[in-house]
């Protein structure tokens, strides 16, 4: 894990190695020749304060830079935090326009998620708080305001949100001091100093792009190493730069996970794509370089559209590794990796279709069916626990970051082919749309109903309106309460909720009968009978002891003769 190497309460500041880099690297104790030490942001106090608002910081040496920042942090604070945790922060709006945060790839509650409709005015305040259930992974947060979402996130608005497995402990992957969060964004070197902020026609087009890359923040950045295997999470935080990722030696290193966590085996590559909004983990062993050697991380030259003098596919140094030490990390690159529970296409109940256009000539030139977003307006509606296929068809010569709040997916073929490239394959939540292609992804909700949305990545085109709505509603197959209830039957909410490992259920029947009430796990398998006799008409309740079942999403139904009805909780371990 990249923090926690203790696990005692008391102990946990100081046993945090990215708190330590960030002290270390922003003292600039380790000149390590041309260029400026790589910086790393504060960690978040879970419970806290994220307060949004204008600061000067130098990102530049000697030179100050207005940011859009949180709690004065570019880039904002790291939230490091275990799976089975519950993340709580007070936002507070200390900026002049409305704000969101979004917690990419983290499923939430729909009102947690910072859909725009949930805005937080200039002035006032909202607390964030939801189970954090994802699997170990590297996510992270950023505005998600209306039509503000691209140059709020340009200025500064966005952060790391790393969820820690113990569970991954086994694997042997490298921890602690050898865990490294690289945030990798572009910015326009004709600004310097500033984040200037001002999209023409071609930048609405194309996205807004810059020539000068920034890592953590830190323009011409250098990072020192030791002759050792090293993880490093690398996230693409540029409003629309798409980065061919590999080494100025062509060196081989592993992937090891996706959006969404771990794959489920290490792929040895040596170049990847990495388009805005998504992560990959990788793995990279410096033990063949001798102390004094440098490589550069790079992103390659491709082709792409786009004419200008700002365009895709332009070949960047993006960060300078100087191997300066021999301290092992004690890591290894896994032979196995946990199994990924892979879709059926056999299993399909519902297949959508999603076209993406574009319409030259003034605004809402991007489109999904040929739709903008409309606050008020639901597009589609989905039902938990039904597994979907989504054909994103581009009908345009773009290039589209398609991503999907709520659950994760996962991508089946491009233009029909299933074989994958190694940044496709396990939990997606973002996946790059080339030019007149079709990609099908397979998707099911099965924690929260609510509203969510489907947009595009590339923040001018999401701002432009790539974006709609849809509402996950009730099960399919299983009814909840409602206007036609008897009278005097009632399924309460279980309390607590969410539980460990233990939970009561209440409920009331108006007439003496049999009474059965059972738990299933979110595939609808049943895993507990909790009661199955006949009962006298009245209120009951039953104490659930979850001891020996997994953490997860879980389904209690209760069924009488005349009518049933089912609530969804959650147990965290």
């Amino acid at each position: 894990m990249i923090f926690r190497a203790l696990q005692t309460s008391a102990l946990l500041t100081l046993a945090n190695p990215v708190q330590v880099l960030a002290d270390k690297y922003s003292s600039g104790i380790f000149p390590g020749g041309t260029g400026n030490a790589l910086r790393f942001p504060p960690v978040f106090n879970n419970g806290g304060t994220m307060a949004l608002g204008t600061t000067n910081v130098n990102v530049w040496p000697g030179q100050n830079t207005e940011v859009l920042s949180i709690n004065g942090s570019y880039p904002g604070p790291s939230v490091i935090i275990e799976k089975g945790s519950t993340f709580t922060a007070n936002f507070v709006n200390n900026f002049n326009e409305p704000a969101t945060i979004h917690w990419h790839g983290l499923n939430v509650p729909e009102l947690m998620d910072g859909h725009p409709k949930d805005e937080i005015l200039p002035g006032g305040n909202y607390t964030y708080t939801f189970p954090v259930i994802n699997r170990g992974g590297t996510y992270f947060y950023h505005s998600h305001a209306h039509m503000l979402t691209a140059e709020h996130v340009y200025k500064g608005f966005a952060g790391f949100f790393i969820v820690d497995d113990p569970a991954e402990i086994g694997l042997g992957l490298p921890r602690g001091n050898f865990d490294i969060p690289l945030c990798i964004q572009d910015r326009r070197s004709v600004n310097i100093p500033q984040f200037t902020y001002n999209p023409q026609m071609p930048d609405i087009m194309n996205g807004f792009l810059g020539d000068t890359p920034l890592i953590n923040g830190t323009p011409d950045a250098f990072f020192e190493v030791s002759r050792t295997l090293y993880r490093f999470r690398l996230l693409n935080g540029s409003n629309a730069r798409i980065y061919k990722i590999a080494f100025s030696d062509n060196r081989p290193f592993h992937i090891i996970a996706t959006d969404g966590g771990l794959k489920d085996e290490a792929v040895q590559v040596t170049s990847f794509f990495l388009s805005p909004g998504e992560r990959t983990d990788i793995l990279v062993d410096f033990s063949t370089y001798t102390i004094g050697n440098s490589v550069i991380l790079k992103s390659l030259p491709f082709t792409a559209p786009g004419t200008g003098n700002y365009v895709q596919g332009t070949e960047m140094n993006l960060l300078r590794f100087d191997v300066t030490g021999n301290t092992g990390s004690g890591g290894i690159i896994p032979a196995v990796l946990p199994p990924v529970n892979y879709y059926s296409i056999a299993d399909v109940k519902t297949t959508r279709n999603f076209t993406l256009t574009m319409n030259m000539g003034g605004m809402n030139m991007h489109r999904i069916n040929g739709l903008t977003f409309e606050m008020n307006r639901i597009d589609w509606e989905t039902p938990q626990n039904s597994l979907e296929e989504w054909r994103i068809i581009n009908a345009s010569n773009m290039l589209h970051p398609i991503h999907s709040h709520s659950d994760m997916f996962q991508v089946y073929s491009r233009n029909g082919n299933t074989t994958l490239p190694p940044e496709d394959k396990g939990w997606k939540d973002t996946v790059l749309i080339n030019p007149f292609e079709t990609v099908r992804l397979l998707v099911k909700f099965n924690d929260y109903r609510g509203i969510f949305l489907l947009h595009c990545h590339n923040l001018e085109h999401e701002d432009d309106g790539m974006m709609l709505n849809f509402k996950i509603v009730d099960p399919v197959g299983i009814n909840s309460q409602s206007e036609n209830t008897p009278e005097g039957f009632r399924l309460h909410q279980n309390y607590p909720n969410p539980f460990n490992p233990e939970t009561v259920i209440k409920f009331s029947i108006p007439k003496s009968g049999k009474a059965e009430l059972k738990v299933f796990d979110s595939r609808g398998q049943e895993v507990r009978v909790l009661l199955n006799e006949n009962l006298n008409a009245g209120s009951y309740e039953f104490r659930f002891d979850a001891a020996g079942l997994p953490s997860g999403v879980y389904f209690y139904t209760l069924l009488t003769p005349d009518f049933n009805a089912t609530k969804k909780m959650i147990l965290i371990k």
